[in-house]
């Protein structure tokens, strides 16, 4: 009997040892859970912070540059561009990636396969040395040239190519402006884009008439970067 009661004794003892394990690897459990919880809370509310301060620093610049005046840019202001378009109506005066350009038709300025200024441009011209001097005298002056498609033929022999009647023309109008327009030459950069920088897509007289032509663009203030 006594050693019935020993073995009963034993395997309570072996049970509730056994419940007792299993009840602290449940505490450890869950306080594991605990800080698990914990460390993914302080996370998250430092991400909070952090998303917190990115939104104010955004709002705050957002402020500040709505809060300055206007700086004359390379763009020129909406103003600009009317005032231009005033003074020169008969021209192609518009926005050109975000600068001001004038575009005249060769017509206007040269002669078929050459590169020398018509001296009846000499009053267009004139009145875009004025226009320029007068609203735009701190500015860089883009002369870009522009062609058709067709491939030179008369004067194969004096221009390689498009491009280099292009940048022939734009470097006449930029003397023109210089020698005549009184502008000082190193606010003055020349360009040749020959026929890949169409103003039409299409093949026909009247497209490529609106191709050829040469645009001054109003660049960014001298001294800038």
């Amino acid at each position: 009997m006594r050693k019935l009661l020993s073995l009963c004794c034993c395997a309570y003892l072996l049970v509730a040892g056994g419940c007792a394990t299993r009840y602290q690897d449940l505490l450890r459990d869950r306080d594991s859970e605990i800080r698990d919880l914990q460390a993914r809370l302080a996370s998250a509310k430092a991400e909070s912070e952090d998303l917190r301060r990115l939104k104010d620093e955004a709002e705050r610049k957002l402020s500040e540059s709505a809060s300055k005046p206007v700086e004359a840019s390379a763009t020129g202001t909406d103003s600009d561009l009317s005032r231009v378009q005033d003074a020169l109506p008969e021209l192609d005066v518009r926005r050109k990636f975000g600068r001001i350009s004038i575009g005249i038709e060769n017509t206007v300025t040269f002669d078929s396969g050459s590169a020398t200024v018509k001296s009846g441009a000499s009053s267009i011209l004139n009145r875009v040395a004025t226009v320029l001097s007068r609203d735009f005298a701190d500015r860089r002056i883009y002369v870009e040239g522009h062609t058709d498609t067709d491939p030179i033929k008369k004067t194969k022999g004096t221009f390689r190519n498009n491009r280099h009647l292009s940048l022939e023309r734009a470097d006449a109008v930029a003397r023109w402006l210089a020698d005549n327009g009184r502008l000082p030459e190193r606010r003055i950069a020349v360009v040749g884009y020959g026929e890949y920088d169409p103003r039409a897509s299409g093949s026909s007289e009247g497209d490529k008439a609106r191709n050829r032509r040469v645009e001054i663009v109003v660049g960014e203030p001298l001294g800038s970067q």
